[in-house]
């Protein structure tokens, strides 16, 4: 077992981070909690694991840095600017904590979001998990019917009138009808 290995036992998936005498640090790469040192022996039951097996496992999609736009590395740079002063301190929690704190304060970000940022790389050992998503219009493949439903829902329901749905579709009906004849 070296740092860096990826551990298996059943469901269970996690990466090596640090190895001292009697301990190791890892970090569970299916829940993607912050890091947490556990004696050797409890890792007696694990197998030794690889990438493909993670992604499979947590069905994450990991996109090829040069399939991402420019908006996407700009944001995964900055996403990785704020987690590498961390990154050293790993190991220790303390000085973990407080360069998260710190670089919260500083970002003016949440404590979580970086931790989860953190995780997020610690987990997979790849730069680019910190790309965003490329969203997807949802209005392209809606039917007209759903086109119409959506409309009505933001003109008659979602409003301080706070009407009930049965009186937005009700209305919604009036309205179309209306613009039939």
């Amino acid at each position: 077992m070296k740092k860096h290995d990826l551990l298996q036992d059943g469901n269970k998936i996690i990466r090596v981070l640090e190895i001292q005498a009697d301990r190791i640090l890892i970090i569970d790469c299916v829940k993607r909690t912050m890091p947490v040192w556990v004696e050797c022996s409890t890792l007696d039951s694990f197998s030794v694991c690889n990438n493909e097996v993670l992604i499979q496992t947590t069905n994450f999609v990991i996109t090829a840095i040069e399939n991402l736009n420019t908006d996407q590395k700009r944001t995964m740079y900055d996403r990785y600017t704020l987690i590498a002063p961390i990154l050293p301190f790993v190991a220790d929690e303390r000085m973990r904590s407080k360069v998260i704190s710190s670089t919260a304060i500083e970002n003016n970000i949440s404590k979580q979001t970086i931790r989860i940022y953190l995780c997020l790389y610690l987990a997979y050992m790849n730069i680019t998990v910190l790309a965003p998503k490329q969203r997807m219009d949802d209005n392209v493949n809606l039917t007209q019917d759903e086109k119409n439903i959506r409309w009505a829902l933001n003109k008659f329901f979602y409003t301080t009138k706070k009407q009930s749905l049965m009186t937005a579709y009700t209305m919604m009906l009036k309205e179309k009808l209306d613009r039939l004849y």
